[in-house]
């Protein structure tokens, strides 16, 4: 019998591996730029710090290239990835496209809980925004992010869009330590707008500021970044 979602399948009856533990540990070190862009990754202190064997390092290592957040060198070793505009812009693109696609699917599909978590997510942005720095609202950013998701209910495009938005988080941390982030504020004020469409499951009226949200994020960042 085929299971409901083979994604589904593989989250619930695989148990946590040491191997997926560092992948996901060392993917956050390099998404908050704890491991900096085009730096060697020394292996041994990597493995000294998450407590973690040489073996699980390595596969981690080998499924963060597969996502171009490392490079492996033969014989030379393991690099972060740099941050290249040119890339960063083609991203861009799927993830405006998958990204206002999720929030058709949300408006249509989200269960009275998630509304619920949305709406109660939208109070405290509301709540918390003005008095946050930049860190703080790309945190609020993310977390509405990942409710939307939630609400598609499509394990494949959740799959995909987490792999994309590492990569934006990633140059958007950057970006907050170079310089403030003038559009974030209307950026979240936007999302509110979105969560409130997909309450009253307005499809349309919630992709296109879904749209509005990522553009004018994007366009700052890409705009001004230098890489």
């Amino acid at each position: 019998m085929i299971p409901d979602s083979l994604l589904s399948a593989k989250v619930i009856h695989t148990p946590a591996t040491r191997s997926q533990e560092a992948y996901h540990a060392i993917r956050e070190q390099i998404i908050a730029l704890d491991l900096a862009p085009a730096s060697f990754i020394d292996e041994t202190q990597l493995c000294e710090r998450l407590s973690l064997g040489r073996t699980p390092v390595r596969e981690a290592l080998i499924r963060l290239s597969f996502e171009n957040l490392v490079v492996i060198l033969p014989r030379r070793g393991t690099i972060v990835a740099d941050l290249n505009l040119s890339d960063l812009r083609k991203l861009y693109e799927l993830y405006l496209q998958l990204e206002t696609f999720a929030v058709r699917l949300a408006a249509e599909r989200a269960a009275p809980l998630e509304l619920d978590r949305l709406h109660a997510w939208a109070c405290t942005a509301q709540e918390r925004h003005p008095g946050l720095d930049d860190l703080g609202l790309l945190a609020l950013d993310e977390q509405a992010h990942q409710l939307i998701v939630v609400a598609a209910h499509n394990a494949f495009l959740s799959e995909a869009l987490e792999r994309l938005a590492g990569h934006m988080r990633r140059l958007c941390c950057w970006y907050a330590t170079q310089q403030r982030l003038q559009t974030l504020p209307g950026a979240i004020d936007l999302l509110v707008a979105v969560v409130d469409c997909i309450g009253r499951r307005e499809a349309q009226q919630a992709a296109e500021r879904m749209g509005r949200h990522i553009t004018i994020f994007r366009d700052e960042l890409l705009g001004s970044a230098r890489l």
